[in-house]
């Protein structure tokens, strides 16, 4: 049904729509108002549980109300549906692997080598 390739980007996108979430106001019982909140889709919850599997993402709070949230002027109009779903947030090795920088490590790995090759060679032709 889907590609490797397929699902590995469905990840990476899930991990960046974790990272764009922000709090925008706090409403009373202590609920957070999520400003770009990730999709309410099957594809983000089955790439979030392969991210909590290999520890790039952690469960924040386990079933946090959601739903789409209006404004009539500048009182909220809460949602007639609303579901309980768990909010994620990154963990050190999610913002690695969202940034690359086990690419990054793995290229500066092979330049040195490359370095330290082409100096050995050269003092050795040297004499």
């Amino acid at each position: 049904m889907f590609t490797n390739c397929t699902r590995e980007r469905d990840i990476r996108r899930a991990l960046q729509a974790i990272a764009r979430q922000r709090v925008a106001l706090v409403l009373p019982g202590d609920y957070p108002v999520i400003e770009n909140a990730a999709p309410d889709s099957e594809w983000f919850d089955v790439a979030a549980r392969t991210c909590l599997i290999r520890g790039w993402v952690e469960v924040l709070h386990h079933g946090l109300p959601t739903g789409k949230l209006t404004f009539q002027g500048s009182e909220p109009v809460f949602p007639t549906e609303i579901k309980a779903k768990p909010m994620y947030r990154l963990t050190e090795g999610g913002w690695s692997v969202m940034n690359r920088s086990h690419a990054w490590v793995i290229g500066t790995f092979l330049v040195a080598v490359a370095t330290l090759a082409a100096t050995l060679y050269g003092l050795w032709h040297q004499k």
